[in-house]
């Protein structure tokens, strides 16, 4: 499996991914935007040149927000989420990022349980965040 970072060309390739599985995903606005406004990391994960799975962060001066890491369900406990986060906090780290943030819906237990793993801690509940009216918890992670 190799990561690979990936650019508004591959914009088709992910919202395909996002679409597998997650509801509050990406639009191809949302993304093209995204890779226009320049503080913006993705990284894809691919095996046999398949994408498999993604991480989208946006950045700003000393801190970045994870805004989804979506595997397909059949890579999903394979390491794949790890090795995309794993490697974006390796780029984090060499462009001076010093926190990563994130929300998580509070029904989502194996993301959650993800991001404890990787050493985040919650700090705050955003009620009713989701436009279904679920709770979204903030965690952080000092890089």
């Amino acid at each position: 499996m190799i990561v690979k970072t990936l650019k508004k060309g591959n914009v088709n390739e992910i919202l395909s991914l996002y679409a597998l599985d997650f509801a509050d995903g990406w639009n191809k606005n949302m993304l093209d935007s995204a890779f226009d406004g320049g503080r913006f990391l993705c990284l894809g994960a691919y095996q046999n040149d398949v994408l498999v799975g993604v991480i989208t962060l946006s950045l700003s001066i000393d801190d970045a927000d994870i805004e989804g890491i979506v595997t397909k369900k059949e890579f999903r406990n394979k390491g794949v989420a790890s090795l995309l986060f794993d490697s974006a906090q390796k780029i984090l780290k060499e462009k001076g990022i010093q926190k990563i943030l994130l929300e998580v819906r509070e029904t989502n237990i194996p993301a959650i349980n993800f991001y404890k793993k990787k050493g985040f801690n919650q700090i705050s509940i955003r009620r009713r965040y989701y436009p279904d009216g679920e709770n979204a918890l903030i965690f952080i992670k000092e890089n």
